[in-house]
Order: structure tokens, then sequence, then C-alpha cells
């Protein structure tokens, strides 16, 4: 006979729970998790003491995010109450309270597999040990191994400093990575960036003997630990080990309808306003199956909320409606019954829409298929949003710290120029004005919101950065020419950089807005999409 067993466990093991119950469920163990057990349309509370009440074993994942939730609480104490076997997953070491000190527990601060199988032949049957510990630190060869990656990164990484960011983000990443609080979009944006920098860095300081042969080493290097970093980062044992912001996000698997013609649900749809792109397209989706769209919920039998950051709660009762939330956007979710039950995560843009439209009729089905564990905090965009989003930060500190080299060259020439001072003011206008639109332009497509968010003014906006930048571009050009006509050494000096920093500003945009045109046109439905409508 298959063992049962109830999960209870905070938001910020997520990760975990989601590894765990795949492994538990593979072996037949049958498990009860709120985001996948919990039946949309019922009174959560009696879900919940009736998943204790059945459950064979009650696994209660420690941690101090567990300890402190009232939910976690309310859960092992009516597991206590009904005198039921419970184990203790130890997540993270801590005092425990006097209830729990003297309850089984396995320590899964180390491989993951070999814990599920000491897991599982527990589930067997009790064995008696010592109480369980509550100092120490622990982890995984996997994590470990990541965190000396990140040292060789952070190593190698070293000229690249000039553009600020790398530092800032590689610099505390080992410890954050023991410390599970790393932020994963970030720390890949710097590892995706890394090899360009070191390649940019080759070029602007070639000049100096010192670093004739340093910097390309540093480049070839990046080129392989880089790619290797990325695979660490989003391997099994990472996001197993992370908090939610630090994990690599998991989708759902892509799927190929089969043309099945499910019974008609009667569907209804709530959403702000500005995600109206969103719903029409979903609405079009269901309808192409047969499943009639109305307005009013009390005539649905499936209803959908899409969550935003323009609306994140409900009107509708999820104990009294089947409701499936849609998360369009990552956003803090204020209705804590909408983190009771699984969401269907289209924050990558819509996917798998006709998998949901053969589905609808079979709600636990749709939810084994489509559902994701309710977690916010992770930065997700659709792909041509994140593109953009790395190009604009590029571009901003690119702006700034490509002075660096710039003044490493040519700064004493400068000094001798009797233009000086409105070359510099000029440059000082241009970089603040370039950065001024950059940041907004950016605040207004990653979150949503503002007059610029929309795909006109993002065409106008990026015209805008690419006249400042040629503008500046020819400034520099003519300032390098203009010492360039000095005699001497000074002139000479001024022929160095001519091919580099005067055209590196111009050649970055350029070729940035040609491969956003190319994968904006693969990704139109999402780009436009994506955008609030008016």
């Amino acid at each position: 006979m298959p063992h049962s067993v109830f999960i209870s466990y905070s938001r910020q093991e997520s990760p975990f729970v989601d590894a765990l119950l795949d492994a538990l469920e593979d072996e037949g163990v049958r498990v009860w998790v709120d985001y996948q057990s919990l039946v949309p349309g019922h009174p959560w509370l009696d879900q919940i003491l009736e998943g204790i009440r059945e459950a064979d074993v009650f696994l209660l994942v420690i941690s101090k995010g567990s300890l402190a939730s009232p939910n976690v609480e309310l859960e092992y104490k009516q597991a206590l109450e009904q005198n039921k076997r419970i184990i203790l997953l130890l997540f993270e070491l801590m005092a425990l309270p006097a209830s729990l000190q003297a309850c089984e527990w396995i320590d899964f601060r180390g491989l993951f597999r070999k814990r599920k199988d000491d897991l599982l032949a527990r589930l067997d049957g009790p064995i008696q040990g010592p109480p369980p510990p509550e100092k120490g630190f622990k982890t995984s060869v996997t994590v470990w191994l990541t965190a000396l990656v990140s040292l060789l990164m952070l190593v190698i990484s070293i000229p690249g400093w000039w553009t600020f960011f790398l530092p800032g983000l590689l610099i505390p990443l080992p410890l954050r990575i023991l410390r599970r609080d790393l932020n994963f979009y970030r720390v890949r944006f710097a590892v995706l960036a890394l090899p360009l920098i070191l390649f940019l860095s080759w070029m602007f300081f070639m000049t100096y003997p010192t670093f004739e042969t340093l910097f390309p080493i540093a480049f070839l290097i990046s080129i392989f630990l880089a790619p290797a970093f990325l695979f660490l980062l989003s391997s099994k044992g990472m996001r197993i080990w992370g908090k939610p912001i630090a994990s690599a996000p998991r989708f759902a698997n892509e799927y190929v309808p089969d043309g099945t013609r499910p019974a008609p649900m009667p569907f209804y749809i709530e959403h702000a306003p500005a995600d109206r792109k969103y719903a029409e397209a979903i609405v079009q989706g269901l309808t192409k199956y047969g499943h009639p769209h109305v307005t009013d919920p009390a005539g649905a039998k499936a209803s959908f909320v899409l969550l935003s950051r323009y609306k994140n709660s409900t009107a509708l009762d999820l104990e009294q409606n089947v409701v499936y939330p849609i998360l369009i956007q990552d956003t803090h979710i204020e209705d804590q019954k909408i983190q009771k039950i699984q969401w269907i995560d289209f924050r990558r843009g819509i996917r798998n829409l006709d998998r949901m439209a053969e589905l609808l009729d079979e709600p636990q089905k749709l939810l084994k298929a489509l559902g994701v564990a309710p977690i916010s905090g992770q930065i997700v965009y659709p792909r041509i949003i994140q593109m953009l989003d790395y190009f604009l930060v590029l571009l901003a500190f690119f702006t700034v710290s490509v002075w660096i080299p710039f003044l490493l060259e040519l700064g004493r020439p400068l000094l001798q120029l009797e233009t000086r001072t409105s070359f510099i003011a000029a440059n000082v206008i241009f970089s603040v004005l370039l950065l001024a639109i950059i940041f907004f332009v950016r605040r207004a497509v990653t979150q949503r919101e503002g007059w610029l968010a929309s795909l006109g003014w993002l065409a106008v906006s990026l015209s805008c950065i690419g006249m400042i930048v040629c503008s500046q571009s020819f400034q520099i050009l003519a300032f390098i020419d203009a010492l360039t006509a000095l005699a001497g050494p000074v002139g000479a000096a001024a022929n160095d950089m001519r091919g580099s920093v005067s055209t590196f500003l111009p050649c970055s945009c350029t070729l940035g807005v040609m491969l956003l045109s190319f994968f904006a046109f693969w990704n139109w439905q999402d780009l436009t999409r994506w955008f609030p409508a008016n």
C-alpha cells in the first residue's frame, strides 16, 4: 500500500518543496501540499484538516520562515493533536519548539537524492535517533562548487571593474550564494555580460604593456567559465537550495495540442483594464475550442483572474468558485487566499493556451499540467522585454564607465586643449540626458506603467537615445581631431583611442537596436501584449 504524506512548509522553501514533491510522487507516494491539493470551490481549512487527517506521515520543513508562519504552526499543532507521526525535514537549523524536539528528523542540508532515499526508508517505520541538531551550517556539494566558481568569476572579472556593476554584483556573490539570497535575474545578467566586458577591456587597455597578456587570458577563460557558472546556477541543486528570488524560475513544459475537443465550459475573466490584451488573447484561445465566454461570474464554471501590477487581488470567492489565477507580471500579491492555490504562469508570454483549453473541463489535470507554486518575488519577463532591459542597463553603465579608459588615455592632452571646458560641459549634458531617458524608459518598460509604456513611445525613446549617442560621438571625434592637430606626443596619443572610444557607444547602440528589432519581429505578440492597454 503506498504511503501518504502531508507537507507543511514556508513559501521561502517553495523550490525545495517542488523538488521534494516531484521526487516523492515519482516513487508512488501520495503527497498533500496546499498549492497542488487544494480544490477550488471548497472551504480550504476543511481541506487542510482533512489532508492532515488522511496522511500517514506529517512532514514539516524546518526553516526560519516555516517556524515563524502562523499557518505552519496551525498545521503542525493539528498534527500533534491528532497524534500523527511527524518527521522534521531540516532545511535550516534553529531552536525548535518544545513540542517538536522529540520528533523524528532527517537532515536535508546535504545531498538531496540521498536524503530523499532516507526519507522513503523512514516512511516504512520509525527509526530512533538522537535529538535534532539546532546549530551549524551544511549544504550540498553543488552549492559549494557554485560558490567556488563564483570566486573564480570574481577574480577574472577584475579587468572589467571599470563598468562598476560587475564588482557590485560579483564581489558579494559567493556569500550571497551561501546565504541563499542572491538575485538570480541580476546575477545572470552580469555573467552573460562578462565575456563582452572583458573583450572591451582588452580592446581599451591593449596599449598598456602590463595588460597585454593578462586581459586576453581573462577574456578566454570567461568564454568557458561563464556558461559553466550559469549551468550551475540553474541546476537542480542550486534551485533546491535558493529562496524563490535566488532560484531559476520553473515553468510548465511546452505543449503540442492533440486536437481534443473538451466539453464546453462557460468561463469568466477578471482583469484590470490595462491587461485587456492578455484577456482578449485568452478569450480567443478558449473560444476556439468551444468554451463560451460569459461576462457574469455567476454563470461561469471556470473563472480566471489575471494578476499584474494593476491587479493583485480578486473579488471572486475562491472557496465557492473554481478560480485559476494567471500571473502575467510579477507583483506583490496582497490576497492571501490567492497564495493558497496553484497559479498558471504567463509571465514569459502566453504559453500552453491550447493545453489549457483542452483541459478546462478537467480541473485537476489542468493544474497538474500547467500549475506552478504560487511564488512572487522572482523577476521574469517575456524574452523580448528581458533583452530590452539588458540592453538599456548595459547602455546606461557604458555611458558612464566608457569615460574611464578614455580619460586614462587622453586625460593629459585634454587639459592642454583650449576648448576643454566646452567639451566637458557638452558631454556631461549628453550623458545626463541619456541616462535620464534610459532610466524612465526602462522603468516604463519593466514595470508597465507611465506614459512611456507603449510601443510607439518605446520607438521614439530608442530613436532619441540613438541621436544623443551619435551626437556625443561626433563631438568626441571633433575633440580627437583637435588633439591630433597638435604637434608632438600629445597629437600622437590622440590616435590611440580613435577606433574604440569614439565609435564604441554608437556601434553598441546600433547593434543592440538591430538585434532587438530582429527578436521583436519573432516575439511581436508578446511585445504588443506587454504594454498596458489604453
